[in-house]
């Protein structure tokens, strides 16, 4: 029989269903929203994209 090392503990990952779950949660807690930006805040860094690209 062969050694199977050592084995990290989940204590919250003990079935399938809760190991899915659990990601999905992990997953929305990390996205980040967007921010909301006026005309002129787009305008600005729309200018200073095409300035450093130009």
């Amino acid at each position: 029989m062969s050694h199977r090392g050592m084995q990290k503990w989940r204590p919250f990952a003990t079935m399938p269903e809760q190991y899915i779950g659990l990601k999905e949660v992990i997953n929305r807690q990390v996205e980040v929203a967007q921010p909301v930006l006026t005309e002129e805040q787009m305008e600005q860094i729309n200018f200073t994209f095409n300035f450093v690209v130009i």
